[in-house]
Order: structure tokens, then C-alpha cells, then sequence
């Protein structure tokens, strides 16, 4: 390949694997030959890290090559993480330079197929600020939010189960104002006018019939497949979504193989709740999540059989699942990472250093059996100087260094702490994209297909025409 040859680029993502669930990095329980081969064939990278452990911080960085923070794409108070909802009014800034833009810029033809994430509109639903195809994509299908429990219909949502907590806490807090209000009056303390405490109450109940109300509807609301601006499914048919994608991504090659093209596959696999079609259920030895696995696997064996000359091929596992041992939202950050027909040398020792460490044991420590979603909080121990480590030797972090076996500790804790000084010296405010405001669900920035709030059509899953 030549240094000024353009090639096809086909980046294949998936959602939440974790470190060890392949075959090619040493799982021997699920079967995963069409990955394998592209490690075989290709580099394995064992060293791949990602910026975040939730989905739209670490999708903001693969796009952007930048750190989360630097777009407001992180949460100030750890509370939201990733969107919620889909008629929020947070998203990717339209500023940000992507990898997409730089490749439209280079003359490619620049899809993106499944899963976005990263916002949808800012001011309107019609706006569609936060769109893919504002963000360097020529084309886009899939869809606009994510995959959770709640795009199921036989399963209980995990957000129902996440957020109920959460919004009764804040509703009694609301409901409490009004009624402390009146024990001043009563005890004539002090006059409160009626119209004051009239408000408080009326803010409460309707924060309360808002969220309460909006539970029937979340499928509806979330759980969207679109086509470039255009709703084809509300609510998406769960179980047929992988198959269109997959004959989508595969009309999107033949359309443009004999031009330079980028394919942005974004699996829904294998995020819960961990759809499989009919033929794969049971197929593994693994349960669901293996049957997941696999049928991810095989969907990437299609790609095999398509002719992909003088392409690039790039398999990775972002924002990392449990399987591998992190588990989603907790320090599960290491990914797989695969390159197909390219070339690469990692050398020299590779250093790390902990300047905060959480605090996992006992064993159990933060767990939150029978929720869908950890919301995970807990003591860290902040480290001055850092704990240094050399992982080229000591890969599972159990022996800080110390000046009797590192006699060069003191020089490199000292750049290290120079480049974090000079590094957040680069920082600029930014607007926050996960605040409670622009995180909160908005009737008017909703995407609805027919009447709201009972959105809903199904506008057939014909796919584009193949280019001739």
C-alpha cells in the first residue's frame, strides 16, 4: 500500500465486550473463528485502552481523539454518565472534529451503521443538531439513542429500575418545600403568601405526574431506528434490528467499493439485554451473553465474504463489559483491539501511575444486585506522590515501586506530574453536556413518528438500492 493510497476503511465496534471474551485473547468457552481470524490475519493489540467505561464519553473519544472532558462530554457530579433519554438536549458539540470529517474532507464516502449515542437535537426535534450526518457522515442508519432492556417489551426496562429511586427521592424533596412552608404561617412565625406555597405544590405534582407518566411510554420515546433524518421504526422491532443493520452495511460496501469508503459498524451487540435471533439462542456454552457473542462473530464472517480489497479492517470492543472481569461503569476500561491488513511495533517499558485508587474490598463492595444499572460511588485513596508501576513486569499492579528497586522513581513521578500540570493548563471551559438541564427529558425535543405522545410507525425495512 502506497504512503498517499486512500484505502476502504471498515471499523466494526462493539458495545460492552469485555477483555477475555474472545478466543484470541485466551477464552476457550464461546467459539469466535471470523474475529480470530482477523487477529491472525492482522496485529492484536494488547494495550488497547479507552477513554471512558460508559458509552457516550468513550464514543465522544473514538470520534474525536480528544478526552471526554475537553467537549463537556463527562458529568460533573457522576450523576448521568451517558444519556437517558433521547429528547434530552446534550450531544457531541457540533465544533468537534471527527474522524469522519477529516475522511469527507479526503474525498471518502462516510457511513455509519447502528448505534449512535452521542446525541440527537438541541433546541427543536426537527433540528437534529447532534446528528451523525453532522458530525462527518454522509449517511447513517440505525439507532439515535442506544439498547436497553426497555427496547424490549417482555423484559422489565433497567432505566425504570435505575431512575425510580432517584426520582422519588427528588420528588419528596420537591413535595417537602411546600409543606414546611406551612409550619411558619401556622405557628405564625413568619407570613408565607399562599401564592408561594401554591407554586411549590403545583412544581411538585408536576414533576411527579411528568416522570411517573413517562414510564408506559420509554420504548416509544427511546427505542427509535432511524434513516439518515427519517424515523423508520418507533418503537424499533428489537429482534429484527441486527439483521437490517447487517444488510445495510453490506448494501453500503457494494455502493461504494469502487470509491474510497468509510464504514463505521456500531454493534448493538453485546449490550443488554442481549438480543440474539432464534438460530443462536442456545448456541453457545455460555448462555445468553455467549449466544450474544457468537452471533456478533458471525456477522462479522459476513464482511469476510465481501470483497474488501485494499481495506482496512479495525475490530474493537468499546467501553469494555464485565466479561473480562471490569464489568461496565467500574474500571472496566481495558478493550479489545484487533487490525486487519496493517502493521504496528509497541516497544520500550510501559509505565503507569495511580494517583487515585478505589477501594473494592471487601469482596462485594458497591455491588447492586438486581439492578439493571450500578450507579457506583464509594471512598478512593488519593496517592501524593503517585504509585508507580512497571507493568511490562508487574502487569496486574500488585507491587507499587519504590526508590530501592527503581532508582530512577524520583525522575519519572516528577515528569509524570509536570505533564498532568501542563496538561490541564490546556483545559478550557466548555459547555456541560450531561448537566441536570440538558440531561433531563423535554417534550418538545422528543422525536415522534405519528402522534405524541403516542409515537409509533413502522415505515417498512425496505434497505437503500444497491449502486449499479
Amino acid at each position: 500500500m502506497t504512503r498517499n493510497a486512500r484505502p476502504n476503511i471498515v471499523l466494526l465496534v462493539a458495545d460492552d465486550l469485555g477483555v477475555g471474551d474472545l478466543c484470541c485473547y485466551g477464552n476457550n468457552s464461546v467459539s469466535t473463528p471470523n474475529i480470530d481470524r482477523l487477529a491472525s490475519e492482522g496485529v492484536r493489540l494488547t494495550q488497547h485502552l479507552a477513554a471512558a467505561s460508559m458509552c457516550t464519553p468513550s464514543r465522544a473519544a473514538f470520534l474525536t481523539g480528544r478526552y471526554p472532558i475537553r467537549s463537556g462530554m463527562v458529568s460533573p457530579y457522576n450523576l448521568n454518565r451517558a444519556f437517558t433519554w433521547l429528547g434530552g438536549s446534550g450531544g457531541l458539540p457540533t465544533n468537534e472534529t471527527t474522524f469522519a470529517k477529516l475522511l469527507q474532507h479526503r474525498g471518502y464516502r462516510t457511513g455509519l451503521i447502528g448505534k449512535w449515542h452521542l446525541g440527537l437535537s438541541c433546541a427543536s426535534r426537527n433540528d437534529q443538531c447532534y446528528h451523525p450526518l453532522n458530525h462527518g457522515f454522509h449517511y447513517f442508519y440505525g439507532v439515535p439513542f442506544g439498547l436497553l432492556s426497555d427496547c424490549q417489551a417482555s423484559k422489565t426496562p433497567e432505566l425504570h429500575r435505575w431512575l425510580r429511586i432517584k426520582l422519588w427521592i427528588s420528588t419528596v424533596a420537591l413535595a417537602l418545600v411546600p409543606f414546611l412552608l406551612l409550619i411558619p404561617k401556622f405557628a405564625r412565625w413568619f407570613s408565607v403568601p399562599w401564592k408561594v406555597i401554591f407554586v411549590f405544590a403545583l412544581l411538585a405534582f408536576l414533576f411527579f405526574t411528568s416522570w411517573y407518566s413517562s414510564y408506559g411510554f420509554t420504548r416509544r420515546w427511546n427505542c427509535i431506528l432511524m434513516r439518515n433524518h427519517e424515523i423508520i421504526q418507533q418503537p424499533m422491532k428489537e429482534e429484527k434490528v441486527a439483521s437490517l443493520m447487517l444488510k445495510e452495511a453490506l448494501a453500503f460496501i457494494e455502493r461504494y467499493k469502487r470509491e474510497p469508503f468509510l464504514l463505521f459498524f456500531s454493534f448493538l451487540h453485546v449490550h443488554t439485554p442481549l438480543i440474539s435471533k432464534k438460530k443462536f439462542v442456545g448456541h453457545s456454552k455460555y448462555g445468553r451473553y455467549g449466544d450474544n457473542v457468537e452471533e456478533m462473530d458471525w456477522m462479522v464472517g459476513k464482511y469476510s465474504v465481501t470483497e474488501l480489497h485494499g481495506s482496512v479492517t479495525h475490530f474493537i470492543a468499546e467501553e469494555r463489559g464485565g466479561g473480562g472481569g471490569g464489568g461496565k461503569g467500574r474500571g472496566g476500561r481495558e478493550g479489545d483491539g484487533i487490525i486487519h491488513n496493517a502493521t504496528c511495533f509497541l516497544g520500550a517499558t510501559v509505565w503507569k501511575a495511580h494517583c487515585v485508587t478505589p477501594k473494592f474490598y471487601p469482596e462485594g463492595t458497591g455491588a447492586c444486585y438486581g439492578s439493571g444499572i450500578c450507579s457506583w460511588s464509594g471512598d478512593v485513596t488519593y496517592h501524593d506522590p503517585p504509585l508507580l508501576f512497571d507493568i511490562s513486569r508487574d502487569p496486574s499492579e500488585a507491587l507499587p515501586l519504590n526508590p530501592d528497586n527503581e532508582p530512577l522513581l524520583d525522575s519519572v513521578i516528577k515528569k509524570m506530574e509536570a505533564a498532568i500540570r501542563e496538561h490541564r493548563r490546556t483545559l478550557t471551559p466548555v459547555p456541560q453536556q450531561f448537566s441536570v438541564f440538558t440531561t433531563i427529558w423535554k417534550p418538545w425535543l422528543q422525536p415522534c413518528c405519528g402522534t405524541f405522545p403516542f409515537c409509533g410507525c413502522d415505515k417498512g425495512d425496505d434497505i437503500l438500492p444497491m449502486a449499479p
